[in-house]
């Protein structure tokens, strides 16, 4: 009953506006565009898109506090960071050990000790020049998180 309420008033809007329907299939292409008009409006416009995704390499090393290793493949959003990812696989606290109060601090219970210098260091494709803060990771990157003795 809607849809055809929907296209009476369809119709007079416009056959007002100077567009006449000379035959059935003019009626029924009219049809289509709008279906498809909608349709597309709903599903691009109207639900929200699920975020892409991608896998890195996350590595996780806890050295001389003993605990098992970490190396497994985690799928993390566009946009992530080494810390974030982490966060995804460990619980991760953050304050100042040095210069910033966004520092990993302690990953998985596991903390940095300045007087025993027990750091947290991170490396992305092997280079230690990433702030693990700021870093986007990409596609294939490879993560590792390492407990030292400095």
């Amino acid at each position: 009953m809607l849809i055809k309420t929907f296209q009476k008033k369809l119709e007079a809007f416009l056959s007002l506006t100077g567009f006449m329907f000379q035959n059935h299939s003019k009626r029924l292409a009219l049809w289509l565009v709008l279906l498809l008009g909608v349709t597309s409006f709903f599903t691009v416009g109207f639900f929200p898109q699920k975020p892409k995704t991608f896998s890195i390499q996350m590595k996780v090393d806890f050295g001389p506090a003993g605990k098992p290793a970490y190396d497994e493949k985690l799928s993390v959003e566009k946009g992530t960071t080494p810390k974030e990812a982490v966060s995804q696989v460990f619980p991760v606290l953050s304050g100042k050990s040095c210069c910033s109060l966004r520092e990993v601090i302690e990953i998985n219970g596991v903390r940095v000790n300045p007087a025993k210098k027990l750091w947290w260091i991170c490396k992305v494709n092997g280079s230690k020049n990433v702030s693990p803060q700021k870093k986007k990771l990409k596609p294939g990157n490879l993560v590792e998180w390492k407990y030292i003795q400095d």
